[in-house]
């Protein structure tokens, strides 16, 4: 007896069986497999991280700049044999010298990161210091997008720190105080971030009292840091709060009055090749803005001559170059040379008696000039002797390996083997226009004379 299997009926299966031919018809087999595809493809293309360890980005970075070293020695060589422009050799050296800069650029953004990490941590530390002084304040932050190198951004929270607190406990007055200035009582910290000029700029600014600057002055005469009859202008004012040891605070506190501050907040920033300037406006607050590079490893610089020694000037500093006439040269005073530009008189700064090389400022008729541009928009023209081209080169702190020295930001090794210092352009233009100030002070109607 033969049995016959049957098979029990699913409603459910039925029911889905038209729609599934329906869904056959409409879309081929083909196109049902790619599907799979390609949420496969977008679920492990798109936003793929790998966790690498820092140590090997390091070490990458370090062979890039030996990568850079090598092209420019080869460069060099090259040069010297006297090849033809046209030649397949130096043709290659230029394909060579574009990828080493697409490899030196990637390597780069590897270790960029935005400073939304330093910024996220600022809102605790507002609140802790409000409620240890007793002020009502609002933080406000942009920028937090802004990517800069990885050790800029470890390096940077200290100072910002300091900066912050000082904003909070010295910037904004107390809630009774703001009310009487008819101000709101909440005060309010703003911390921007963005690039510029092929730098990081971060601002801390507050709507406080502004620098008191007869209680600065007044602090630092009692600490002998100036004599009585000094005569600084608001800017020179204003930096004395930098000086080792300086405070304003009446009592010492968790927070202040210990001395220990700005002076080691600006030595934080210039260890990493940055600037830090002061604006304040008396009953309206006080900006206090850091510029620092994007990354401590490569550079583009403009490598120039000076009385017989290689100097490598930022390029990103640089605005022009000029060829100075004889009549566009007046002095300024006794030893203060200006050259008039678009209807305006910019110092000279010969770099060579600026740094020592030479007892005697050169012509600035038989040099050349590059107008550049510091910190705050100031600008300043340099005398060298002449410019050897434009060049990538790789940063050595020379803080690191022998000692600071002013006017000078950090060293490099050239094509040749030879070291060439990196020009500190903010400290060059700041200090120039610090003497020009002195000069402006010690007179009454400046004339100005063709130069001798």
């Amino acid at each position: 007896m033969r049995r016959r299997a049957s098979r029990r009926r699913n409603p459910r299966t039925e029911a889905a069986a038209p729609a599934a031919a329906s869904a056959e018809r409409d879309h081929p087999p083909q196109a049902a497999a790619e599907a799979p595809a390609a949420r496969s493809e977008a679920s492990h293309g798109v936003g793929a991280t790998i966790r690498v360890d820092l140590d090997r980005v390091d070490r990458l970075i370090d062979l890039v700049g030996e990568l850079v070293i090598n092209e420019a020695m080869l460069s060099q060589r090259v040069f010297e044999a006297g090849l033809a422009r046209a030649s397949a050799v130096v043709t290659a050296l230029d394909e060579l010298e574009q990828l080493t800069r697409e490899i030196q650029d990637s390597v780069m953004a590897i270790r960029a990161q935005p400073v939304r990490s330093v910024f996220q941590r600022m809102p605790r530390l507002v609140r802790e210091v409000a409620a240890m002084t007793g002020k009502q304040v609002r933080l406000l932050t942009d920028g937090e997008g802004t990517e800069v190198d990885k050790t800029v951004i470890e390096r940077i929270i200290d100072p910002l720190t300091h900066m912050i607190r000082n904003a909070i406990d010295h910037g904004l007055e107390s809630t009774e105080a703001r009310l009487a200035a008819g101000k709101p009582a909440e005060g309010v910290v703003k911390l921007t971030a963005l690039h510029r000029s092929g730098r990081i700029v971060i601002e801390v600014e507050d709507d406080g009292a502004g620098i008191n600057r007869e209680r600065v002055r007044a602090k630092a005469i009692e600490n002998g840091l100036i004599s009585p009859d000094a005569q600084l202008t608001d800017e020179e004012t204003d930096n004395l709060i930098f000086m080792p040891g300086f405070s304003t605070a009446s009592e010492i506190s968790d927070i202040s009055g210990r001395g220990v501050g700005m002076d080691v907040v600006r030595r934080s920033v210039q260890a990493l090749g940055g600037r830090i300037s002061i604006a304040s406006r008396p009953g309206q607050g006080s900006t206090f803005t850091l510029s620092l590079p994007l990354t401590l490893a490569v550079l583009d610089g403009m490598v120039v001559s000076v009385d017989g020694h290689t100097l490598i000037v930022p390029l990103s500093a640089i605005v022009e170059t000029l060829q100075p006439r004889a009549e566009q040269v007046h002095m300024l005073g006794v030893d203060v040379r200006v050259i008039g530009m678009r209807g305006g008189y910019i110092p000279l700064v010969d770099v060579g008696a600026a740094l020592g090389y030479r007892p005697v400022p050169a012509e600035p008729e038989k040099s050349v000039a590059l107008l550049v541009e510091g910190e705050g928009g100031v600008r300043a023209v340099l005398v060298v002797d002449g410019i050897q081209g434009q060049r990538q080169v790789v940063i050595k702190s020379l803080e690191a390996n022998y000692q600071a020295v002013p006017g000078i930001a950090a060293a490099t090794v050239m094509g040749d083997g030879r070291v060439a210092l990196i020009l500190d352009v903010d400290a060059i233009v700041s200090v120039t226009r610090s003497d020009n100030l002195r000069a402006d002070a010690c007179r009454v109607e400046p004339t100005l004379m063709p130069a001798s």
